[in-house]
C-alpha cells in the first residue's frame, strides 16, 4: 500500500505512450479477438489504451478533478465462460437499460438489480471502472456500495477485467488496475481477505490511501488575469490586495479577501471558506497539498499573468495589461439592487416564521425557522430580529465632530499609517459637520471618488464606518425589548447573535464568511443590546464591501436581520455537510467534514486538517468512505457508527423538506449545512445549526 502517487504530468508522459486507438485488428501479442462498436467493446487491445478508455466513458468531476467512468457487466458469471462486456458508458449510463437493451436480457428491473446487486449469488455481476488522471495511470475497480458481492467474486471480476484490458501490466507498478472498496463495510471485507487478494494478484488501494497524497488539487477551475503576489498568512493580514491580484500563500489564511484567484501551499478542504468564496466568485483555487511551489509559478511574483485551471491542471503565462483590462470589462457583471421588506419590526419567533419570511429576516433566519419545524430536536429555537431594526439604526444614530477624532486615535492604534487615518479623519469631518445620520454619512462616503480608486484608504473608511457602528447606542425602547426577550426565551444562557442579510444564502450567492456573529450574555456592557450593532456593523467590512463590489451590487440596498439562539457549550464536534456526494458524483450520498470540539472547518488557523468522507447507502443502512483523517484523530473517525447514521438521517429528513420548499429534485438539488456534536448530559447528541443552498 506504500504506492507513490504521480503528478499529472508524468501521466502525460505514460499516455503519450499508449493513447492510439486501435483498430480490431489484433496485434502480435494478442490472442483473441474483441467485439468493438458503438454501444460496447469486449475487450481492449494493447493499442487502444487510456485514450479509447476515455472515448466510452462518463465524464465526471469529483473533488480531485475530473474522473472517467466506464461500466461493465459480466454475463454467465457464474459459467465456465462468463463474458465481459464493456459499455459505451457515454452513451448508455445504467446497467440495467444496457441489459435491456443491448444484451436482451428479459428480467425486469426490479428481478435484474435484486439478482445483480442484491445476492451474493451471481449470474451477473455489474461494476464500475473509474480512471483518475489526477493520481496515476491506473484503473479503479469498483462496485456499488449496496452490492453484496463477495471478496471471491471481487478476484473473479479482477482477473476477468485484467485479461481483457490489455494496454493494462499486471506486472508494473504503473499502469495498473486496482480494486477500490465502496465503503467501511467493503474495506473490512477486504481487509480481511487481504492474504488471498495478494496471493491472486489483486491491488487493493482505500479511497484515503488512493487520495490522500496527490500532489496538487483544482479546487476550483476558472480562467483570471492578475498580479501574483507571494504573501505570508501574516503579510496578509496587512495586506490590501484587490480582485486583480492573484495570491500564492504559504499557509492558508482564517480568511481569504476578494482576488482574482487563489493558490495555496496548505491543503484545503472543499467546504474551506477559502474554497467556497472562490465557488461564490467563479474564481480559481488551487492548493499545493503542503507540496513546494513549483519554480515556474514561483518566477512570475509580481508579474501580470493569466491563469487558467481546468478539472486536473492549470497553465500560467506572462500577459500584457491591454488583454487584462480586455477580460476584466468582458467579465463585468451587471448592476443589481437587492429587495427586502421593511414592515415588520418585532422580535419574530421561529414558530411564526417561515420559507417566505426571508423577505424581512433573511434566508438564514427563515431556514433556521423551518429546519426547527421538521427536526426540532436537533436544531436551535429562537427568533429573528428584523431587517427594520438595522434600517432604522441608519436612520437614528447620529455622527458628530468629536466621534471622528476618537475614531482617528483606533485608525492609528490598529497599525495604520497616519497619514492614511488623517485622510479619513479629514474626511469624517467634512462628512460630519453639524451632525447628520450614518445613513446619510455612509451613502455620502462611499461615493467619493477617492474611496473608490485608492483601497487602502477604501479599507480604513470602511473601519472608521464600522466605528460609528459600534460606538452608536441602539434606540432605548429597541435595546429594553431584545434584552427582555432574551432573558425570557434562555433565562441565563449566553445566545449567538448571527447576521441574516438580504446578500447571502442565495440561490447563487452564498456569501459564506462575509459576516460576522456575537456571542451575548446577561453581564452589562456583553448585553445583546451592545452586541447587535456589532452583528450590524460587519456589513461594511473591507471584504463585504469589496465582494458585493465584484459583484455590482448597491450597497445601500443591503440590510441586516439578526438570528438569535440560544449558544453552543460543550462542542465535542463540528462539521460541514453536502447533501450530494461532491468527492465522488458517481455514487449516491452526502459529504462531510469534520473536527474535533470548536475548531474551525472553513477557516483553520492552526493548519489542522479535518475528516473528509462521503456517507452512502448500504444493505445494512449506510456506510462511511473515508478519504482523509481529521489529523486530530489520525486513525479513527470522529464520530461512532451509531452518530454517523444519525447524521444521514437528519440530513435526508432536511433535504426532502427543503427541496420542495425550493421547488428543486432531491436527488440533484445540493444544500450546504452546519452540525455540532454536543454533550448532552452523559451521552452526546447532534445539532444542526444552519441550512442554505450550495453552489455547484
Amino acid at each position: 500500500m506504500k504506492k507513490k502517487l504521480f503528478l499529472l504530468a508524468s501521466l502525460a508522459i505514460i499516455l503519450g505512450a499508449c493513447s492510439n486507438v486501435s483498430s480490431s485488428s489484433l496485434s502480435d501479442e494478442d490472442d483473441v479477438s474483441f467485439v468493438q462498436n458503438g454501444d460496447e467493446w469486449t475487450g481492449f487491445y494493447k493499442d487502444d489504451g487510456y485514450e479509447a478508455f476515455r472515448k466510452m466513458a462518463y465524464k465526471s468531476d469529483a473533488e480531485i478533478g475530473t474522473s472517467y467512468l466506464v461500466k461493465f457487466i459480466i454475463t454467465d458469471f457464474d459459467k465456465d465462460r462468463p463474458e465481459v462486456h464493456f459499455m459505451n458508458t457515454a452513451k448508455h449510463q445504467l446497467h440495467y437499460e444496457f441489459a435491456r437493451d443491448i444484451l436482451k436480457d428479459s428480467r425486469t428491473r426490479s428481478e435484474y438489480e435484486k439478482e445483480t446487486y442484491l445476492s451474493e449469488k451471481k449470474n451477473t455481476a455489474a461494476g464500475t471502472l473509474v480512471y483518475y488522471p489526477a493520481v496515476d495511470s491506473m484503473i479503479a475497480l469498483t462496485f456499488f456500495a449496496t452490492d453484496l458481492i463477495t471478496p471471491e467474486q471481487v478476484a473473479k471480476v479482477y482477473a476477468l477485467i485484467q485479461d481483457n484490458m490489455r494496454f493494462l501490466d499486471k506486472d508494473s507498478d504503473k499502469n495498473r488496475l486496482f480494486y477500490m472498496p465502496a465503503g467501511s463495510d467493503a474495506e473490512k471485507a477486504a481487509a480481511e481477505y487481504a492474504k488471498s487478494f495478494e496471493s491472486q494478484g489483486v491491488l487493493v488501494f482505500t479511497h484515503a490511501e488512493l487520495f490522500g497524497n496527490i500532489p496538487f488539487q483544482i479546487m476550483n477551475k476558472g480562467t483570471a488575469y492578475g498580479t501574483i503576489r507571494k504573501l505570508t498568512a501574516k503579510e496578509l493580514d496587512t495586506a490590501i490586495v484587490s480582485m486583480h491580484d492573484i495570491l500564492v500563500l504559504e499557509t492558508l489564511p482564517a480568511e481569504i479577501p476578494l482576488v482574482a484567484a487563489s493558490i495555496s501551499k496548505d491543503a484545503q478542504t472543499s467546504l474551506s471558506h477559502v474554497n467556497l468564496a472562490a465557488k461564490a466568485r467563479k474564481t480559481p483555487n488551487i492548493a499545493f497539498n503542503g507540496h513546494d511551489f513549483p519554480d515556474s509559478l514561483l518566477a512570475l511574483n509580481g508579474k501580470l499573468v493569466k491563469l487558467v485551471a481546468t478539472s486536473d491542471t492549470y497553465t500560467i503565462e506572462e500577459t500584457s495589461i491591454e488583454e487584462a483590462k480586455k477580460y476584466w470589462e468582458k467579465n463585468a457583471r451587471k448592476p443589481m439592487t437587492l429587495t427586502y421588506d421593511l414592515s415588520d419590526s418585532g422580535l419574530v419567533e421561529f414558530k411564526d416564521l417561515n420559507f417566505n419570511s426571508a423577505k424581512s429576516v433573511g434566508v438564514k433566519v427563515a431556514n433556521l425557522a423551518e429546519l426547527h419545524k421538521v427536526i426540532p430536536d436537533n436544531s436551535p429555537d429562537g427568533f429573528g430580529v428584523p431587517f427594520y431594526h438595522y434600517s432604522n439604526f441608519l436612520n437614528y444614530s447620529t455622527i458628530v465632530a468629536d466621534m471622528c477624532e476618537k475614531s482617528y486615535e483606533d485608525c492609528v492604534k490598529e497599525g495604520r499609517s497616519e497619514k492614511i487615518c488623517k485622510q479619513v479623519l479629514d474626511i469624517c469631518a467634512e462628512t460630519s459637520k453639524n451632525g447628520t445620520s450614518l445613513r446619510n454619512y455612509i451613502s455620502t462616503i462611499i461615493k467619493r471618488d477617492d474611496f473608490t480608486v485608492d483601497a487602502r484608504l477604501r479599507e480604513a473608511t470602511l473601519d472608521n464606518i464600522i466605528y460609528m457602528f459600534k460606538h452608536s447606542p441602539v434606540e432605548k425602547g429597541f435595546g429594553e425589548a431584545l434584552d427582555s426577550k432574551v432573558y425570557k426565551m434562555f433565562g441565563e444562557a449566553s445566545v449567538r447573535l448571527r447576521s441574516s442579510t438580504n446578500s447571502e444564502d442565495l440561490a447563487d450567492f452564498n456569501g459564506a464568511g462575509l459576516y460576522e456573529s456575537y456571542k451575548a450574555t446577561r453581564k452589562v456592557g456583553d448585553l445583546p443590546s451592545d452586541e447587535i450593532p456589532k452583528v450590524w456593523a460587519s456589513v461594511w467590512t473591507y471584504k463585504a464591501f469589496e465582494e458585493r463590489t465584484l459583484w455590482n451590487i448597491d450597497h445601500m440596498s443591503v440590510q441586516m436581520a439578526v438570528a438569535v439562539h440560544k449558544g453552543f457549550p460543550d462542542e465535542l464536534a463540528n462539521g460541514v455537510i453536502i447533501t450530494q456526494n461532491i468527492a465522488d458524483p458517481s455514487v449516491a450520498g452526502i459529504y462531510v467534514n469534520a473536527q474535533v470540539g470548536e475548531l474551525s472547518i472553513t477557516n483553520p488557523e492552526g493548519g489542522e486538517r479535518p475528516e473528509k468522507f462521503s456517507i452512502i447507502p448500504s444493505a445494512n443502512g449506510v456506510q462511511s468512505v473515508v478519504t482523509q483523517y481529521s489529523t486530530l484523530s489520525p486513525k479513527s473517525s470522529i464520530l461512532t457508527e451509531k452518530e454517523t447514521l444519525e447524521l444521514y438521517r437528519l440530513v435526508m429528513k432536511a433535504q426532502y423538506y427543503f427541496s420542495e420548499l425550493y421547488k428543486k429534485n432531491p436527488d440533484s438539488f445540493a444544500l450546504d449545512l452546519e452540525f455540532k456534536l454536543m454533550k448532552d448530559g452523559s451521552g452526546r447528541k447532534l445539532f444542526l445549526k444552519q441550512i442554505r443552498p450550495y453552489i455547484m
